[in-house]
């Protein structure tokens, strides 16, 4: 017996079936973690304020980040399928549509509302959507998904919103063309900061100097994104600002962006609905931009992807109020969606202010955008290898995803279980194994980000559906 006891001590591998800690060895890390429900003290991180000049760059797509022109599938003749069977493996691995959690019953009711506008093609019916969140939505990952799904279903009105430049390396939306020339400089929610809080939608804000130039226009190689019949350019008004020149299919046309204070302003440039392409250059001065927005004048879906790289949920309340009050009115969403977590997952434990942090900024979205609904998106399972080698879900994860969902119910907005859908515990593990999650066991590979959106979106679906049987006056029955 004590023969056997002794086994579990000659591997690492086999530390989980140990009786006792020996004196020599460490003590496990998961130990002291402490309880579930342990808070931390963790100190705010310390951002600057000022710009960083940007490099010149290009929206390109690559293994790495782009989707597939097509959703992956298995080849269907008994084959190996070109690329991973992406539902085929989430099945596999636990993965599930989970039901959006609104106990109130009513936190999706304006959005519902305008999606069954945009259902029966009401004159000007466009539902729009912004889906605010961390590196996972910088590089388009589940919000590209969510666009197709949408789109497909409920009719193109545009790709949407693009900043004007990549502020991070890995900054990349699909379905759409996009580069930069040098002379432009930002500053970000993220750091470095704006003296003014003044971010536009996205959370990034674009000094040009003259000479800077950008370019924004239709899809060049896949079959999405295809058409848009208007550019609209955000920008801020300001008595520093300058003179730009706009180029559409040969003709230039300038607009200034100068003003006796500062102002939110939209410049709309409309083209023939199809295939085009609009490239903006600064004249003079130093104008600020936000980004531009590639829309349709038809019923439809607009998904913006709003990622900022290492934010956090309570990173949004360095936005000027009565700017983003302003971004708001401009942009007109139907929906808000907020899925952050993996940057405060980054403490062993939860925040003690956590909860009071992101119900001010769900305080902050409702003032601002009053018309709107809000919903809650957890953060991806993430996983870390303990002393024995072995893979587990960090606990902070679940701490987090809990108390997502508390705050949720508190403020009366919807809540989506990511972590739930991907399979609970020990879910990210499985997907690195099979080719769903990254190597960080952090992020999704491209695989893994359009299964979690197409959960995201069977389970928003199912939820209109369901509303929609009890409001068959709004046209939303399916």
């Amino acid at each position: 017996m004590l023969g056997l006891l002794a086994v579990p001590y000659l591997s690492p591998h086999l530390a989980r079936f140990r009786v006792a800690r020996a004196p020599w060895e460490k003590a496990d890390k998961a130990a002291e973690i402490g309880p579930v429900n342990d808070t931390v003290v963790v100190p705010p991180p310390v951002l600057t304020e000022g710009e960083t000049k940007l490099k010149a760059s290009e929206n390109e797509a690559t293994v790495t980040n782009a989707l597939p022109n097509a959703p992956a599938t298995a080849a269907g003749d008994g084959s190996t399928a070109p690329t991973p069977n992406a539902k085929a493996l989430a099945k596999a691995k636990n993965a599930m549509a989970v039901a959006i959690d609104d106990p109130s019953g009513h936190a999706l009711d304006a959005f519902y509302t305008q999606l069954a506008r945009t259902r029966a093609k009401g004159k000007g019916a466009i539902t729009r959507i912004l889906h605010y969140g961390d590196s996972v939505l910088v590089s388009d990952y589940i919000s590209g998904t969510m666009r197709r799904r949408m789109q497909a279903d409920f009719g193109d009105s545009g790709h949407g919103f693009l900043l004007v430049a990549n502020p991070w390396e890995w900054y990349f939306h699909n379905d759409v063309a996009h580069g930069a020339g040098v002379g432009w400089s930002s500053s970000r929610i993220t750091g470095p900061l704006a003296k003014d809080g003044m971010y536009g939608v996205g959370g990034v804000t674009f000094t040009g100097s003259p000479g800077a130039t950008a370019y924004f226009g239709t899809s060049e190689q896949s079959k999405y994104g295809r058409k848009v019949s208007r550019f609209d350019i955000y920008y801020l008004e300001t008595p520093n600002g300058g003179d730009i020149d706009v180029k559409i299919a040969g003709n230039v046309e300038k607009f200034s962006t100068k003003g006796e204070a500062k102002v939110s302003r939209v410049k709309s440039f409309p083209v023939t609905d199809g295939e085009a392409k609009m490239s903006l250059r600064v004249v003079s001065g130093n104008p600020r931009l936000f980004g531009v927005a590639l829309e349709r004048d038809e019923p439809g879906v607009v998904y913006d992807a709003l990622g900022a790289n290492g934010a956090r949920a309570e990173l949004l309340s360095g936005i000027d109020e009565t700017h983003f009050g302003e971004q708001m009115a401009l942009r007109k969403p139907s929906l808000i969606v907020l899925q952050y977590g993996t940057n405060e997952s980054e403490a062993p434990g939860i925040a003690a202010d956590y909860e009071k942090n992101l119900t001010a900024v769900i305080d902050k979205i409702k003032a601002a955008a009053p018309s709107s609904s809000i919903l809650v998106v957890a953060p991806l399972d993430r996983a870390e290898t303990t002393e024995g080698g072995a893979l587990r879900t960090k606990p902070v994860i679940k701490k987090l995803v809990a108390a997502q969902k508390r705050v949720a119910e508190a403020t009366h907005v919807a809540f989506w279980n990511t972590f739930e859908a991907m399979g609970g515990e020990g879910s990210m593990a499985k997907w690195a194994k099979n080719g769903l999650g990254g190597g960080d066991l952090t992020h999704p590979s491209p695989a893994g980000a359009e299964v979690i959106g197409d959960l995201f979106y069977q389970s928003l679906r199912a939820g209109f559906n369901a509303w929609g049987s009890s409001h068959s006056d709004a046209g939303a029955s399916p």
